[in-house]
């Protein structure tokens, strides 16, 4: 009887490190624009999902694992206002979040009126509550 009980725990053990190996770890990269592109005062950026799940509906509840939403900053948040981030800077004042990162629910954002010069956007990976999951991606580009 110990044997069949140290049996099933093991094997119990191992479908569940199976799972979380097969759920593996959040990640996301930029796949437009490239890295280094020379772009127009308007720019739609959009990201990679690995293991991570957006959510809309979700968003403001309790954590969830490898599922919520995305922050979006622009050169540090200076650009994360409804003139530059449409929606999402909208969304931004109405969270209290707006200088400081644009949140989205989709993969991708838009920015509009951007000065010429280098930029640097960041996007953060985040829990259903705000808190951030860890990995992050960031992409350096110029305004023409």
């Amino acid at each position: 009887m110990r044997k069949v009980v140290v049996a099933l725990a093991s094997m119990t053990a191992l479908v569940l490190a199976a799972v979380a190996v097969a759920a593996g770890t959040p990640g996301i990269k930029f796949i437009s624009p490239k890295a280094g592109s020379v772009t127009g005062s308007k720019v739609t950026f959009t990201v990679k999902l690995t293991n991570f799940k957006l959510d809309p509906n979700a968003v403001g509840k309790q954590k969830k694992a490898n599922t919520g939403h995305l922050h979006f900053a622009m050169d540090g948040g200076k650009f994360d206002y409804p003139k530059y981030s449409g929606a999402n800077g909208k969304l931004a004042v109405k969270l209290g979040i707006a200088g400081k990162y644009s949140p989205s629910v989709t993969p991708s954002i838009t920015y509009s009126h951007l000065p010429k010069g280098k930029h640097t956007l960041v996007v953060f990976l985040a829990n259903n509550d705000h808190s951030p999951v860890g990995p992050k991606a960031t992409i350096h580009f110029t305004v023409r």
